[in-house]
């Protein structure tokens, strides 16, 4: 049985050799801080918070990669309709979209997850405000705080792959404010060793049919 129902995981790129750099098993990551500072529902300035909604964070400098979680019963007569305010958000109107099996990529993923010396933890978000339990667990480590957003973001149905070594930080001078520094992160580069061939596919957004509000995405060779 598939994994929390999960068939498909869906990258979004405004560029086409963005995608190819996944289908190619080369996954760019940015640091979960680098996410605070970006416009729009591409920014969220609670990542990596340990308690919501205050401003605590931790493994803030964890570098994560980011897909769309695509479930069993997303699929209607081997299309998946995808919201339009996700294409339009993340600039991919004239982007393309990457398509990966879940099963395939998920056992890819997990062989560079074991020791923890490449990948810290993958797995879709959960979205909404942890309670005292969870807070607890997520500062005792149990769980990844990384792994869990606001309710507000539940349309990107995220799924998350968080690499295991911090990225670097510098404090750089913030040429608007005299005085002040700005934290700037690097970013990490996970190679997955194996191309992804025979589970992957790639199609460009203005391929997609309009549906009211949505887009729908045709699935190859879904079973």
């Amino acid at each position: 049985m598939l994994k929390d129902n999960i068939a498909y995981l869906l990258k979004f790129a405004s560029k086409e050799v963005y995608i190819d750099d996944l289908l190619n098993g080369h996954l760019y990551m940015n640091a979960a801080d680098y996410y605070h500072g970006l416009p729009g529902e591409q920014g969220d300035p609670l990542e990596a918070s340990m308690v919501l909604p205050a401003c605590i964070y931790g493994n803030y400098r964890l570098p994560i990669y980011c897909m769309y979680t695509v479930r069993e019963n997303d699929i209607v007569d081997g299309s998946v309709q995808i919201p339009k305010r996700m294409i339009r958000e993340f600039g991919c109107a004239d982007g393309w979209i990457g398509i990966v099996r879940y099963d395939s990529f998920a056992r890819l993923i997990d062989s560079h997850t074991t020791g923890g010396e490449e990948v810290y933890a993958h797995g879709a978000i959960s979205y909404g405000i942890p309670g005292p339990k969870l807070i607890e667990e997520i500062f005792q480590g149990t769980i990844c705080n990384l792994l869990i957003k606001t309710p507000k973001y539940a349309y990107q149905q995220e799924y998350r792959i968080i690499g295991s070594n911090p990225v670097e930080c510098r404090l750089r001078p913030d040429t608007k404010h005299p005085g002040c520094k700005i934290e700037e992160y690097g970013h990490a580069e996970l190679d997955l060793g194996s191309q992804l061939t025979g589970f992957s596919w790639k199609t460009p957004v203005s391929s997609l049919t309009e549906e009211q509000h949505r887009l729908a995405l045709k699935l190859p060779q879904h079973a």
